[in-house]
């Protein structure tokens, strides 16, 4: 029979937490490039 210790509930928290932050970095690394190009787009209207 499976026991839940706190053990396990910590590696689950901990697993989450770190699955949480990789997602929001994956996600703002595949934000920035568009963003810049936005950037770059707006500036080169700006100088023509």
């Amino acid at each position: 029979m499976f026991k839940f210790d706190k053990i396990d509930l910590q590696r689950i928290t901990v697993s989450t937490i770190g699955a949480a932050i990789l997602s929001v970095i994956c996600v703002t690394g595949a934000v920035a490039p568009a963003r810049a190009d936005m950037v770059a787009a707006t500036v080169v209207q700006v100088v023509n």
